[in-house]
């Protein structure tokens, strides 16, 4: 059997935990005039590492049979995004592939937090649901579910318990949600955010994840502190960012944490070890030149395009027009499978790993540890970075600097002088000597221009 196909799908429900003899049916009888669906029994196997590496960040991958929607499930918290009013919001990858071990595309969603650890079966999850639809002039708009679950550790039995789940269908449903919530709280209901399974994962279930969440430091507090915080901080929007360039295939964001985990760490060179530092930036640099170069290939495309539109003749633009995607066409591809070919490098997954342990625990010099005040260590060129890092530590100090910052025209790294391009393409060009001609006169007349307006 060939691979099964991903589908993605924005998951937002709240959970609630209520007594076995919980009679949901009351409630929704009432103004809901919910309507019951056939009773399901599920089972469902939970996989992780036996550190929890996925649970730990909020992550469950399970394998389920017995509902309406049978396969692989792993689901992803929406990270950095605010919840309304306790709902759990995640992304949920699903594939139909059959139980054993998990599939490759969900695996490669989550391998920077696996680091290498086997994923073994650590849970199973029985389930008897009882479903209730709530609909409305358009169609559903709730899903509500009451769930009797019991929670198995091999054969022996480590939790049970009466879950309400209530999942929006549709936007609109919302206000619903509310009023049905109101009245699960006053019957005595009290909101979960839990894994059904999380009860047979044992203590590190309730552990940190590998980069731990810790307290804003107070302004008074020693470099080290602050520094801690804020590379804590910063390298979890980079892990978040990762996860999140598979599940939407676009690395974009990920390149932007990059660049502001970079920045960061320059802007702290003075109390940080700089060969772990310089070590850690060299890497980031490499993989920051992997990502970005199939998006500044675009940009280069479109800037060329953009200067050909200064030749008159339709014949010279035709063969110019050939040369150019000729080129660009050969070298998207190429940056393209470079790219792919970084991210499922071993240097890929050690560059994550490196950067947690960095997180973990920064390696600082002996300035980290004194009671010199921190803005002394920073670099007077460096102190909008850390404005913005350090903007809820500092908030006035945060805000003047910020305020006193000059727009500039921001640049794109790596860009290329346009006669230069120019001459490389027309260098490069497969299309014969016409247009080689025309994009080495247009190189030639640039420069000459360059010249005459510089």
């Amino acid at each position: 059997m060939g691979k099964q196909a991903v589908q993605t799908h924005r998951e937002v429900e709240f959970k609630f935990r209520v007594s076995p003899d919980f009679d949901l049916t009351t409630i929704l009888r009432g103004d809901f005039a919910a309507v019951e669906e056939p009773t399901r029994h599920m089972t469902a196997t939970y996989f992780d590492t036996t550190a929890a590496s996925l649970l730990r960040w909020g992550i469950t991958m399970r394998h389920r049979t017995g509902g309406a929607d049978d396969g692989w499930h792993l689901k992803i918290p929406v990270f950095n995004e605010a919840s309304d009013r306790g709902a759990t919001t995640r992304n949920e990858l699903h594939t139909s592939d059959p139980a054993g071990m998990p599939p490759a595309a969900l695996m490669s969603a989550v391998a920077i937090l696996l680091r290498d650890a086997e994923v073994v079966p650590l849970a199973r999850v029985e389930t008897t649901r009882r479903p209730f639809i709530i609909a409305g002039e358009i169609g559903e708009l709730l899903e509500v579910v009451s769930d009797h679950v019991a929670v198995f550790q091999g054969e022996q039995q480590r939790d049970n318990f009466h879950e309400i789940e209530i999942e929006i269908v549709d936007p609109s449903g919302l206000g619903q949600a509310h009023a049905l919530i109101e009245v699960l709280l006053e019957a005595g209901a009290t909101p979960s955010s839990v894994s059904k399974a999380a009860a047979a994962f044992g203590p590190a279930a309730s552990q940190q994840p590998d980069i731990p969440f810790i307290p804003r430091p107070k302004k008074s507090a020693i470099p080290y502190d602050l520094i801690r915080w804020a590379i804590a901080e910063q390298a979890r929007n980079v892990i978040h960012a990762e996860i999140e360039s598979h599940l939407h295939n676009d690395p974009s964001e990920l390149i932007r944490e990059l660049r502001n985990t970079s920045d960061l760490m320059k802007a702290l060179g003075s109390f940080l070890d700089s060969e772990e530092t310089e070590q850690l930036l060299d890497e980031i640099n490499w993989l920051l030149s992997e990502l970005a170069s199939p998006s500044q290939l675009s940009e280069e495309y479109d800037f060329v395009i953009r200067a050909m539109d200064s030749i008159e003749d339709p014949l010279d633009r035709h063969e110019a027009q050939l040369a150019i995607d000729s080129y660009f066409d050969r070298k998207k591809l190429g940056a393209s499978s470079s790219a792919i070919a970084a991210q499922r490098s071993d240097r890929y997954l050690y560059l994550f790993s490196d950067l947690m342990d960095f997180a973990k625990v920064p390696p600082v010099a002996d300035t980290a540890f004194t009671s010199q005040k921190f803005w002394n260590g920073i670099n007077p060129e460096s102190r909008d970075v850390i404005a913005r890092h350090f903007h809820n530590v500092f908030p006035k100090k945060a805000q003047r600097i910020l305020e006193r910052q000059q727009p500039t025209l921001i640049q794109q790294s790596g860009a290329i002088p346009l006669h230069d391009l120019l001459r490389q393409i027309a260098l490069d060009s497969k299309e014969g000597t016409a247009g080689a001609f025309v994009l080495g006169f247009a190189a030639g007349r640039n420069r000459v221009n360059g010249d005459r307006n510089g």
